[in-house]
């Protein structure tokens, strides 16, 4: 019997940043299932790139403890990066973190990193790209070609092209790195697995745009929908009461999340509604101080409004499975993980109707224009009388969302067949 292909997958983004988002998610998902033994011709080798040794290493026993952990936003994943790059990552450009690592590099070095050092990814083996690894220090226009020389295969998980579409949304920092690591892909990889169909379309639309010469591989998979909790986790019910009647968005507070549309609307629904409360699950991210600000000197905040930064998986998959209605009001999503974790919990769900958003939520969900503040809250309100609710609610006794195990054996089958994309 042969040797197993060798899967080499990056997860330096997930292990280091302090915060579990949804691409985050999604590595850790995968990851978990996919280490360990051999699964049928595939070795899955989870690895990060050491500049200071200027390889690629395994993790550690204790990286692969933290990138499994089943805790959402747990205190030691959130502690993990030392102080000095917590302040280089908000004021330093990404040569001169580059320059710090490597001089604290030489003092503070693991020793272990070189006996974890992987030799060069050999010929035949696949390097899979999931991660927000346009963030990392080895860029892709410098690795991807290499990789390509030493006749490496080379899939790229794609998420989206957001930053390229809404730059005006975007970090003003992620556009140039995007820009850059997407156009090394389009270049190098042999094939895109993109997470929606809508993904897939904006990804070909854009290449056939700026490189029409490229004839590019794509084929699409479905993200899993079950949070699976640690059963041991012991926090505490985070709001006031368990029955509170209260309506649940989930995200990072950042422009296209459009949090500041649901204020809105939760001004105008709550004095009519004296029952209907506002749960907001997020961290702070980037252009996010005007929203930020009102949420904190909100008259109704810790009364009826509630901002949770901090939570484990086990609790939000019990502030799905309590929550009224879940409401995605995004201006736009590569896929729509918080629609299909809310569904997997039996949660009624509105979403806004762009991107792939109506992809994820198909006919399970009701939609609005995420612009019309108004024809959102006469949706609303038709939920809040139960005029809506009882039928929706209905309609989950048919209902079956893809799970994670279900994403790994689909990823599996087109790591099988790569040989014909």
């Amino acid at each position: 019997m042969s040797a197993p292909t060798r899967v080499y997958f990056d997860v330096e983004n997930t292990l280091r940043v302090p915060f579990i988002s949804g691409i985050q998610r999604v590595v850790r998902e995968l990851s978990r299932r996919l280490t360990g033994d051999a699964i049928s011709e595939f070795e899955f080798i989870p690895v990060v790139f050491c500049s200071h040794c200027q390889g690629w290493r395994r993790l550690s026993g204790d990286e692969t403890e933290r990138l499994q952990k089943l805790n959402l936003n747990d205190t030691k994943i959130a502690d993990t990066r030392p102080y000095y790059r917590k302040i280089a990552a908000q004021l330093l450009g990404k040569r001169i973190k580059a320059s710090l690592r490597n001089m604290y590099g030489k003092y503070s070095h693991p020793s272990w990193h070189e006996e974890n050092l992987l030799p060069i990814f050999e010929p035949g083996s696949i390097f899979l790209d999931l991660d927000a690894s346009w963030h990392n220090e080895l860029n892709r226009s410098t690795l991807l070609p290499a990789l390509k020389a030493s006749r490496v295969f080379i899939v790229a998980l794609h998420y989206d092209i957001i930053p390229i579409l809404f730059p005006e949304m975007t970090h003003e920092n992620t556009y140039p790195i995007f820009l850059e690591h997407l156009h090394a892909h389009l270049q190098y990889s042999d094939l895109f697995i993109c997470i929606s169909n809508n993904t897939k379309k904006d990804l070909k639309g854009y290449c056939q745009q700026q490189f029409p010469a490229i004839k590019l591989n794509t084929t699409t998979i479905k993200l899993g929908a079950d949070i699976v909790c640690d059963t041991k986790a012991s926090d505490s019910w985070p709001l006031p009461e368990k029955k509170l009647k209260y309506i649940l968005c989930v995200g990072t507070i950042e422009p296209r999340k459009n949090y500041g549309f649901l204020l809105d609307a939760f001004d105008i629904i709550s004095s009519k509604y004296p029952d209907i409360n506002m749960v907001i699950v997020g961290r702070e991210g980037w252009h996010s101080e005007e929203t930020v600000s009102r949420i904190q000197q909100h008259e109704r905040l810790d009364k009826r409004l509630y901002w949770l930064t901090k939570i484990n998986d086990a609790i939000l998959a019990s502030l799905y499975e309590n929550a009224y209605l879940t409401v995605v009001p995004s201006l736009y999503e590569g896929f729509g993980l918080s629609i299909t974790e809310a569904l997997q919990r039996g949660c009624v769900t509105l979403s806004s109707d762009r991107g792939a958003l109506t992809e994820a939520g198909s006919d399970y969900v009701d939609y609005f224009n995420p612009e019309d503040l108004y024809e959102f809250t006469d949706l609303l309100e038709a939920y809040l009388c139960n005029k809506k609710f009882e039928t929706r609610k209905a309609k989950f006794e048919k209902f079956y969302l893809t799970s994670w195990q279900d994403t790994v054996s689909e990823l599996i089958d087109i790591l099988h067949d790569r040989s014909t994309y």
